[in-house]
């Protein structure tokens, strides 16, 4: 067990040897409830006397072409969720002990404070949402400063702020958003343990859904926020996202090899509350053959397409038991030009049947086509993985010490590496599942899968003269903590609001096997670095700056002065950071490998 190949490069008290700081190594953006009403004051009658002028439907040029977007969102109950996903609801109010008389003096003073930072009158600010979204005992509110409502396509045009006792920021620029049913631009969607706000943006064709929640004292935009039209699916408590493209159809001219597209689609994406990220994430899927769709379907769907004339160009597999088969079929034209028809067909493993896309279609192969091509997974499409990587269920170690304090376990590490055991690393008890929930550090000569490797190994540490080791069954990584790794700068982007940092190897921070995951991460102007650590493995790091503000730096200082930046490579190596859904929340560590 000795000299074993290292699987990570960094863990909790890892040794110096192992790590050295980068600051010493010379070496797609994605396209774009009910409200609870207050005891009677000024601000209260004020909305709800705009509420009794809206009617609750779109414009008539939305209906036309986006009355299969389903843009109305529902408000019934729903029925458990699948074993895959955490609970999602809709249109229940937060359980709050504070009386509602309390709700409404706080929104008016809300509406006041908002009003003023606005450069607004408080009649302006027509509508809004106060509760308290994440149940910490404070309130929050959500605003829309703007016009009243235009009755005939049931919209109101003005700005979107987010208010709480610090202070107030606006959260979307002037723009056009649909009411919903109650009359109220906000609506509440319930995750497991805060809640979501959500408010339309509408187009002719489609509603767009933003989505935020309640972080602490901050307001963060959910990582599914501006995809398409979201509502909660009341059978399954799932989160749908119908994505509006234009991929129906690509017409190619003679003699030309570039296409232009054509034909609106509105396919249903699948998403579920997790209690582990906070935030809403995709369902995972893969690709499987036309034998696998025949055994989970129970006839040859692929050669009944082929014998009507169609290529069948991939088959879905999503973890929710949907199943998408694109396919399609070209045709030539007399005058040269040709043209290929995308549809799709949706098998649902739960039914065991095809769905319905359309109220007026039959149910059957054809009838559960939404038009245009499926991708494998919305976000992080063609990765291998979207989703953060998990570990085993049951993880092993060979544990030799344990401290309160971490620099107790350098000599013991350092000790086990003398020994030839490279796979040495300290472990934090609340890490794992099985592990102390009071914080310990734990210094172990290795992690495995299973108990026989484990066992082997200690035989091995204890021949070696530490006596006192022991296997223990750690559970599984429970930490909030990951590595992603970066060789380069070329998949770094920068946007107004955030740095795009594309398809980045994304690991544990132990040396556990897991299935590797490759993510497009976001890096925002909330992201953190942390308070607790130093923060000098961070080349170029100035005291006060922002992770955003470091990487759009470093990556000038990369095209204006390439040989300053090699000589510390800031934006090359490991970095031990939080994340969420998609999104870095804090960078705790820079790191390179000898």
């Amino acid at each position: 067990m000795k000299k074993k190949n290292l699987r990570v490069l960094v863990s909790v008290g890892a040794s110096a040897a192992m790590l050295m700081s980068l600051a010493s190594c010379g070496g797609s953006n994605i396209p774009a409830a009910n409200s609870d009403k207050p005891a009677e004051t000024t601000a209260a009658a004020q909305q709800e006397s705009e509420a009794e002028k809206t009617e609750a439907e779109k414009t008539d040029s939305a209906k036309s072409d986006a009355a299969k977007s389903d843009a109305a969102k529902s408000d019934d109950g729903k029925n458990d969720s699948s074993e895959a996903a955490d609970e999602v609801v809709t249109d229940k109010s937060a359980d709050t002990s504070e009386t509602e008389s309390a709700k409404a003096e706080m929104t008016d003073l809300f509406i006041s404070k908002v009003a003023k930072d606005a450069n607004a009158d408080t009649k302006d600010v027509r509508y809004y949402l106060v509760d308290d979204f994440d149940f910490n005992g404070k309130y929050e509110g959500f605003m829309f400063i703007g016009s009243e409502a235009n009755k005939e396509d049931n919209s109101c045009e003005g700005e979107v702020w987010f208010v709480n006792e610090d202070g107030s920021k606006k959260l979307h620029d002037k723009f056009e958003y649909l009411l919903n049913k109650d009359g109220n631009v906000f609506s509440i969607v319930e995750g497991h343990d805060k809640n979501f706000v959500e408010f339309n943006d509408l187009y002719v064709t489609s509603a767009v859904t933003n989505l935020y929640y309640i972080d602490g004292d901050n307001c963060k935009e959910s990582v599914v926020s501006r995809i398409g039209d979201a509502y909660v699916d009341q059978d399954t408590g799932d989160l749908v996202i119908k994505l509006s493209v234009y991929d129906g159809t690509c017409i190619y001219e003679k003699d030309s090899n570039e296409p232009m597209w054509a034909g609106h689609s509105w396919k249903p994406y699948y998403f579920y509350y997790s209690r582990n990220t906070g935030d809403f994430t995709e369902y995972g899927a893969k690709e499987i053959n036309a034998s696998d769709l025949k055994n989970i379907v129970g006839t040859d769907v692929v050669k009944e397409l082929e014998g009507d004339g169609y290529t069948v160009d991939n088959i879905i597999q999503r973890d929710n038991g949907i199943i998408n088969v694109n396919y399609s079929q070209e045709t030539k034209n007399n005058d040269g030009s040709r043209s290929i028809d995308y549809m799709n067909a949706t098998y649902d493993t739960r039914i065991s049947d095809y769905i319905k896309a359309w109220d007026d279609d039959e149910a059957g192969l054809h009838g559960s086509d939404f038009g245009g091509i499926y991708e494998v997974q919305l976000l992080g499409s063609a990765h291998e993985s979207s989703a953060l990587p998990e570990s085993p269920e049951e993880v092993y170690g060979v544990f030799v010490m344990a401290s309160k304090n971490s620099d107790d376990c350098l000599d013991t590490e350092a000790a086990l590496m003398d020994a030839e055991f490279y796979d040495e690393f300290t472990v934090y008890t609340p890490d794992f599942s099985g592990l102390n929930k009071e914080p310990y550090y734990a210094v172990a000569a290795g992690l495995f899968s299973t108990e026989e490797e484990a066992e082997k190994c200690l035989k091995e540490v204890k021949a070696a003269g530490f006596k006192d080791a022991y296997v223990k069954n750690a559970g599984k990584y429970i930490g909030g903590e990951y590595l992603y790794t970066m060789t380069s700068t070329e998949g770094i982007s920068v946007e107004d609001d955030y740095i795009l940092l594309k398809d980045v190897p994304v690991s544990l921070p132990y040396p556990v096997e897991y299935e590797n995951s490759t993510m497009n991460l976001y890096v925002d102007k909330d992201t953190e670095f942390t308070k607790d650590r130093d923060l000098g493995t961070f080349t170029n790091y100035e005291e006060g700056e922002t992770p955003y503000e470091w990487i759009k730096k470093n990556l000038e200082l990369n095209k204006t002065d390439p040989e300053a930046y090699s000589e510390g490579v800031p934006l090359h190596g490991v970095f031990k950071v939080g994340i969420k859904g998609d999104r870095i929340t804090t960078y705790y560590g820079s790191y390179w490998w000898d």
